[in-house]
């Protein structure tokens, strides 16, 4: 563990305070600005800052319970901010109770309200401060981790690429230990064999160790772990299913046997039914609020070219069921492929050749998807979820990568993990299986909202600079 990090860990725990201070201070002067009554003026701002000095240690307590100052370089900002969100509210309950059991009479509805909505803002705005500053110094080296990667193989090859592309998390490969040759076969550099590791610790001043090899014996692998120990090395260790999948599992005991059990998806159960109340009543919330515009686009439709309105074609959906997805016509009517739904992905030169001049604005703002919003409204897709594939395509893809069958597990998507990470059009599909299966595994609304919310923001850029999978990566 660095000291680097013991310091960012700690160093939370007054900013945090002082982000709860100037949320409260902040929520009390826009309630005086807002209304001045009689029954609020009345108290001064030291009687309410004095429910604060109790309510701060429970505060840091809710933030320790979720995990928000565990000691660790990279911070995910998304689930950073549920946290902070799920702890905030759960303070300010604690605040409501507070004030109900003390027969307080000045605290108005409204400034809750204001005090809870400052404080989400005003800590998260803290912690990114924070993130800057220890992502600035990882530049200079302060606080990275450096790591060994025990294994020559696509996973280890898989690990580096990430890490290089990705300097933010706060890791540096140092090399990897292969047993088979001094020349790695995926390309990384290999700085020993296991046999070497502990040299190569105090050599490398490493910090953890990722196994990958999974052919290495058991003697052998313990044999690391009790390195890793006496060198205070962290050990972790990467399954040979990393590259295609996720298991989600849970442990038990069946008498003194510890037995590991596959557990269904979240969307079996309450959580399907959840999701279908809400893609329902949000499909036709949309299809009210988008009414004019799909009036719109009818119009010019009919007026710039021949032909019908909307392009239907058969879609593989959940328990591989047929339906019919619905899209505005984009390109010209003899341009068209009604071969079984067609027979391939749109290409950056059919952007050119096929499209029409309404096509164009419709596919850059992407409005072309709308008509699905019936098929999430008839349940046939989902707001999130994979992306449905053309049935021969389907068929292919199922021949051809051993996982993809586990898409069928749940409805087709408006949008979904694997698009908002780039993984869009004529992109790898074995890499969009892989974020499918994530999806499928870790689903919860709140993953579902995080899509969605990245979506009117690629949706946006696109808009702008056009579309992602047309877009140079260099």
């Amino acid at each position: 563990m660095k000291r680097s990090e013991l310091f960012f860990a700690f160093i939370l725990v007054p900013v945090d305070i002082e982000m709860i201070i100037a949320a409260f201070v902040i929520a009390y002067f826009a309630r005086a600005d807002l209304e001045a009554i009689s029954s609020f003026s009345s108290i001064g701002l030291r009687e309410y800052l004095r429910y604060l000095m109790y309510l701060i240690p429970v505060w840091i307590a809710l933030f320790a319970l979720s995990g928000l100052y565990n000691i660790r370089t990279y911070r995910a900002f998304w689930l950073e901010i549920y946290k902070i969100f799920n702890a905030s509210s759960i303070a300010i309950l604690f605040l409501i109770v507070g004030i109900f059991l003390s027969k307080s009479l000045f605290f108005s509805r409204l400034i809750l309200l204001f005090t809870w909505i400052a404080s989400i803002i005003m800590i998260s705005f803290g912690r990114s401060v924070v993130q800057l500053i220890q992502k600035y110094l990882l530049q200079f080296g302060v606080g990275r981790r450096n790591i060994l990667l025990a294994g020559d193989n696509s996973t280890s090859s898989t690990i580096s690429n990430y890490i290089s592309k990705n300097p933010g998390i706060g890791y540096k490969i140092c090399g990897i230990l292969s047993n088979d040759s001094e020349v790695s076969k995926h390309g990384l550099k290999v700085v020993g064999k296991i046999s070497d590791l502990k040299d190569k610790i105090s050599r490398h001043l490493i910090d953890e160790i990722i196994l990958t090899d999974i052919s290495l014996s058991k003697s052998k692998i313990m044999e690391i772990i009790q390195v890793c120990s006496d060198y205070n090395v962290t050990f972790k260790y990467i399954p040979d299913t990393f590259s295609l999948m996720t298991l989600h599992v849970s442990s038990g005991l069946l008498g003194s046997m510890p037995v590991m059990e596959l557990k269904p998806i979240p969307l079996d159960g309450w959580g399907r039914i959840i999701k279908r109340i809400m893609d329902a009543l949000f499909a036709l919330f949309w299809i009210i609020i988008f009414s004019p515009v799909f009036l719109i686009i009818i119009i010019l439709q009919l007026i710039t070219s021949r032909g019908p309105v909307f392009y239907s074609h058969d879609r593989i959906g959940r328990d591989g069921k047929k339906f019919r997805c619905h899209k505005f016509r984009s390109m010209y009517i003899e341009k068209c492929d009604f071969s079984n739904g067609g027979t391939k992905w749109t290409t950056e030169k059919d952007e050119v050749e096929r499209v029409t001049p309404v096509g164009r604005i419709l596919r850059k703002t992407n409005l072309d998807e709308l008509p699905q919003l019936w098929n999430i409204f008839v349940g046939e897709m989902s707001f999130v979820g994979p992306r449905p594939e053309q049935p021969k395509l389907v068929r292919r893809f199922e021949s051809e990568i051993p996982e993809y069958f586990r898409r069928r597990r749940v409805k087709a998507g408006l949008t979904g993990w694997a698009q908002v990470n780039g993984l869009k059009g004529d992109t790898s599909i074995k890499e969009r299986v892989r974020y499918d299966i994530f999806y499928i595994e870790n689903w919860s609304l709140w993953l579902d909202i995080k899509i969605l919310i990245k979506t009117v923001i690629l949706v946006i850029h696109e808009t702008i600079k056009g579309k992602y999978e047309y877009r140079s990566r260099s």
